[in-house]
């Protein structure tokens, strides 16, 4: 369970798709929702509550478990979601993003667009 200031607490935690951060605030993207929920806590604390995520960049936490596929587009990366969003992952994690996806027997290859 995860517990938001002012919400009433998240049970299934599996039901995010994504956690975007602008400064002390965090968008929650989830498929109970329609809009994003937005809390004033750090993305740096959701990601302590869920260890599962990855964490692609500076301001994205995604879910495993809603990634669709990996687009690559040159040097560059995008995590397609299940709700057809496009996070951008980071140069610099993005060995490491296709590494935890592989481990988790998931999208294999890279696949361009």
């Amino acid at each position: 369970m995860i517990y938001f200031p002012g919400y009433s607490p998240l049970k299934r935690p599996e039901l995010i798709i994504r956690l975007e951060g602008d400064g002390n605030y965090t968008n929650i993207y989830s498929l109970q929702q329609s809009r994003p929920l937005l809390v004033s806590q750090t993305l740096l604390h959701h990601q302590r509550q869920l260890p599962s995520f990855l964490r692609v960049s500076k301001s994205s936490l995604v879910n495993p478990a809603h990634v669709v596929r990996i687009v690559k587009k040159g040097r560059v990366v995008h995590l397609r979601l299940q709700d057809d969003a496009m996070v951008l992952v980071s140069r610099r994690r993005v060995s490491e993003t296709v590494a935890a996806l592989d481990k988790l027997c998931k999208l294999t290859e890279m696949l361009p667009e």
